[in-house]
């Protein structure tokens, strides 16, 4: 029981424990207990005879561990060529994602153009309009003056008279040219 505890670690009874017992072979090391946030690791090493009795299956094994491995090695390069693909992606959608900002950026400028363009022809329309209703109205104002030129004019004279009317004037553009010219 001592020797049990030794191995345990109990403090104590290293000290009533007998020389004797206190040496242990090389390999056995003196066990301790765990103090509250460490983590006790022991490695053991398996020996020679435990390892000649299992060789016939560690070659099956060692077969199907490299096999494991090659496998291992396979989903690694899948695993890897897909992250990289995932990221070329991710390039090439942002990437679209910024052409599409620049061309939506690009369509409300043209949006912009429009407007102000379609705003100066309706202001041309509007100015248009205007200097057609000028334009006639001082059509009109020319033919009223052209009327009136051409009306006969009608002297007053003195209270109680009627008023001398005048002749109209006869125009001599019917007249035939002068040949001057020899045949």
């Amino acid at each position: 029981m001592r020797l049990a505890l030794e191995r345990l670690g109990a403090k104590g009874n290293r000290r009533q424990a007998p020389l004797t017992h206190k040496k242990s072979p090389p390999d056995q090391r003196r066990r301790r207990f765990v103090q509250e946030g460490q983590v006790v690791v022991e490695h053991h090493q398996s020996s020679r005879t435990a390892q000649r009795l299992t060789s016939p299956q560690s070659d099956e094994q060692g077969e199907e561990i490299s096999r494991l491995r090659n496998l291992l090695k396979i989903e690694q390069r899948r695993a890897e060529d897909t992250q990289r693909e995932l990221s070329d992606a991710n390039v090439q959608m942002r990437t679209l994602e910024t052409h599409l900002v620049h061309e939506k950026l690009h369509v409300t400028e043209l949006k912009t153009k429009c407007a102000e363009i379609e705003q100066a022809l309706l202001e041309a329309q509007v100015q248009l309009s205007r200097l057609r209703e000028e334009a006639a109205s001082q059509k009109r104002t020319v033919e009223r003056d052209v009327i009136a030129a051409e009306a006969p004019v009608v002297k007053k004279r003195g209270p109680g008279r009627p008023p001398l009317a005048r002749k109209p004037e006869t125009r001599t553009d019917d007249q035939e040219p002068v040949r001057w010219w020899k045949d």
